[in-house]
């Protein structure tokens, strides 16, 4: 019996041997994974990294073309007002003329067509949102009113109130297109 088992023993041994052999051989290649695992973790952290990068500078471009085209929104913005306040500056004056015509005309039907201009014109301004600065019987505002004559007053109350008002001012908004020219009593 112990022969046998010595013979078992024996074949046994070259097949522990290429066990040992195999588990050395597994071991090396655990190793190598592990390296190379080791390697594509620094790699997918360093490209991590990138993508972050990337992400932020295509926000930051976003956010300085949001910027861009809001600037641009508001400097046509601007400029559309500045086109139509110019437009309506020209505009007012013929008002003054028109209404200096009717005041002339002598023929009622004639008149009566300057009147109609008049309204076309008024109607014009107005559509635009452009709006009658109020003077007669108001404080005076040097922002809103060019004071060009005075008149000299005995009730203190009167004291800087307009009393007459030579040509209409108008505004668009906060914007004046024209301010009213006013004869203030002092």
């Amino acid at each position: 019996m112990n022969d046998e088992k010595t013979r078992e023993r024996t074949r046994e041994l070259p097949v522990v041997e290429m066990q040992q052999e195999e588990f050395k051989a597994m071991q090396n290649q655990m190793v190598a994974v592990s390296q190379q695992l080791s390697i594509a973790q620094a790699i997918a952290v360093k490209e991590k990294a990138r993508s972050e990068e990337l992400s932020n500078l295509v926000n930051r471009m976003q956010a300085d073309f949001d910027n861009y085209r809001k600037r641009m929104n508001e400097n046509n913005k601007k400029l559309k007002e500045d086109g139509i306040c110019a437009v309506l500056e020209k505009l007012i004056p013929e008002l003054d003329v028109l209404k200096q015509a009717i005041q002339t005309i002598t023929d009622p039907k004639v008149a009566e067509g300057v009147k109609m201009i008049y309204r076309q014109v008024v109607d014009i301004l107005t559509a635009f949102g452009v709006e009658e600065i109020p003077a007669l019987g108001l404080q005076f505002d040097p922002n809103l009113h060019n004071a060009v004559m005075q008149t000299k007053t005995t009730d203190p109350s009167k004291v800087n109130m307009i009393v007459e008002v030579y040509n209409k001012g108008y505004k668009l908004g906060d914007r004046i297109l024209r301010h009213s020219v006013v004869r203030v009593a002092n």
